[in-house]
């Protein structure tokens, strides 16, 4: 009894670590940093870089919602702590928030990453003519005071 006890204490201390090097934990990739103006003027391409590493090394893709209602898409994979570069135009002005997460080939997904951007109204110099006009209105305005 005692020799089948003793047997059963070595084949267990040998399975045991056998099963644990076979069974890998798997864990998600860190969140991607996002790199890139946060302000800038619509219909004007702005360019993003996206980097993340994965614990494990394994190949990630970086999947990537420009905030616009363009929708996410997702490119790669690429090897673990390669920098990807984006680039994207907001057509019209307004506050957008671009969001990116990594995920790795074995489908786990880091959190998103966020960058708040916003492209504001455009201010567009008067023309010669607009100026003139501006002018001529001053002055009109300033004889009626005047006058009366």
């Amino acid at each position: 009894m005692i020799r089948k006890i003793i047997m059963l204490g070595i084949c267990m201390a040998l399975v045991i670590p056998a099963v644990n090097a076979a069974v890998q934990l798997n864990e998600p990739p860190a969140i991607p940093s996002i790199d890139g103006p946060a302000k800038g003027k619509a219909g004007v391409e702005y360019e993003y870089q996206f980097c993340s590493t994965d614990p494990d090394g394994d190949d990630i893709s970086y999947c990537i919602d420009w905030g616009d209602g363009s929708g996410e898409f997702c490119i790669g994979p690429f090897p673990s702590g390669t920098c990807v570069t984006q680039k994207h135009i907001w057509t019209t002005e307004g506050s957008y928030t671009i969001k990116c997460k990594a995920q790795d080939i074995n489908q786990l997904e880091s959190d998103y990453a966020t960058l708040s951007i916003q492209m504001p109204y455009s201010y567009s110099q008067p023309t010669l003519f607009q100026s003139i006009l501006q002018l001529i209105y001053l002055r009109i305005q300033n004889l009626r005071i005047l006058f009366n």
